[in-house]
């Protein structure tokens, strides 16, 4: 019990549950912002969820009963409606480390939203978690999230980063992602 308690309250631990809200409290706000807001902050704020992710410490979990979901299938599809008109025709990119391009002569789309709203399911469930207050849930859920960034969602992280630089910085998408967009 006692080694829970250390993680949970790591400075890295700290620093991550910290982004992780920031990330989810500035998803949830996407409806009131245009897209160039959205855009830039995005790409400041994935590379520290990202960086802290990496530092969460390495455990093995104590109790071995699934963790709450707090995302509902109808709050992920808000969001992910939210992001997708937000982004409207820049929603989309073509994704190159998919399985299933393995087996196909023509690339992958994928959604920035669709990734976005995965991530932050994710993450929300985990803030969720630690904020119930109880060591050993905190600390499941710390395993868990670190575990689902390995396996899941990190990827779709730098995937999504990438696809958002080129909506940033990308020279024929100056007048669509102007300061006077209306997105």
């Amino acid at each position: 019990m006692e080694e829970s308690k250390d993680i949970v309250f790591m400075r890295n631990t700290v620093e991550f549950v910290t982004v992780a809200a920031e990330f989810c409290s500035y998803l949830e706000r996407a409806g009131e912002l245009n897209r160039k807001e959205f855009v830039d902050t995005m790409l400041k704020i994935l590379p520290l969820l990202y960086l802290k992710a990496q530092m969460l410490p390495e455990e093995e979990r104590i109790n071995d009963e699934d963790l709450e979901d707090f995302v509902s299938e109808e709050g992920y599809e808000v969001l992910r409606i939210t992001i997708s008109e937000l982004l409207a025709d820049k929603d989309t990119y073509l994704d190159v480390f998919v399985e299933e391009m393995k087996y196909s002569d023509t690339p992958v789309t994928k959604y920035i939203s669709e990734d976005l709203a995965d991530i932050y399911q994710d993450v929300k469930n985990f803030v969720s978690l630690f904020r119930i207050g109880i060591n050993e849930t905190m600390h499941d859920a710390i395993i868990e999230c670190k575990d689902n960034f390995r396996q899941y969602w990190g990827q779709r992280l730098v995937n999504t980063q990438r696809a958002l630089h080129e909506i940033a910085y990308n020279t024929n998408s100056d007048e669509e992602y102007s300061d006077n967009d209306s997105f």
